[in-house]
């Protein structure tokens, strides 16, 4: 009888860990299929693993914190160069007597613009962002001013980028946040890249760069090479 206990204890401790061992392998498989299925894709349209660029880690490292770059492709769209990366990032938290941490999945899609221009970011209003977000720029539009922020060092600056088409633009594709970084627009999501969505936002994107005034890019661009 005791042997039979003891068998018995034997299989309920080791259940749950061949429980967790099949659920990793189901989920390895996923991950695998996943991605090789997203390079299919991805190659139609002529873009390529490619390792990752340091300026793009860096943005996203500006965007939330220091984290882990993960597969990078790049290419073009409609005659643009594009970078597409997976980034992973901690957050932790404690109220005192327990810390815990969150890990996040996100994606950045990068698309060259024609120069290089000051920074500037569009993110989406909330209230947690009037409260404590500080100042916003204020346009004619308040239709955009309740769906947007504007983090710019020079309003004149983003009064120009930001005018009636482009807010028009805005409002018609108000799932876009976006930053000018350098000689690149670039635009985030939650999760890893997949490739219709990567198609969607790049035609938003590709939409708020066709609108930027020549003026600006004259007066206030550097020529990429």
């Amino acid at each position: 009888m005791l042997g039979i206990s003891v068998l018995v204890g034997l299989v309920v401790v080791a259940v749950p860990f061949v429980v967790l061992a099949a659920v990793v392998v189901v989920l390895v498989r996923r991950r695998t299929a996943f991605f090789r299925q997203r390079a299919y894709e991805a190659a139609q349209f002529g873009w390529f693993p490619a390792p990752p660029n340091p300026w793009l880690v860096q943005t996203a490292e500006n965007l939330w914190q220091n984290g882990k770059a993960g597969q990078m492709l790049a290419g073009e769209f409609r005659g643009r160069g594009v970078c597409l990366l997976d980034y992973t990032y901690t957050t932790v938290r404690s109220n005192g007597q327990q810390t815990t941490s969150s890990t996040h999945q996100v994606h950045l899609v990068a698309l060259n613009l024609p120069a290089a221009l000051p920074p500037l970011t569009v993110t989406a209003e909330s209230t947690l962002k009037r409260v404590f977000g500080g100042k916003d720029l204020e346009l004619e539009s308040k239709a955009f001013n309740d769906a947007f922020r504007i983090a710019c060092a020079d309003n004149r600056y983003a009064s120009a980028v930001l005018h009636p088409r482009m807010m028009e633009w805005m409002l018609f594709n108000q799932g876009l946040e976006w930053q000018i970084a350098g000689n690149a627009l670039v635009s985030w999501g939650i999760g890893p890249f997949t490739i219709p969505m990567t198609l969607a936002r790049l035609e938003a994107m590709s939409g708020v760069i066709d609108r930027l005034p020549p003026f600006v890019l004259r007066d206030y661009g550097v020529p990429a090479y």
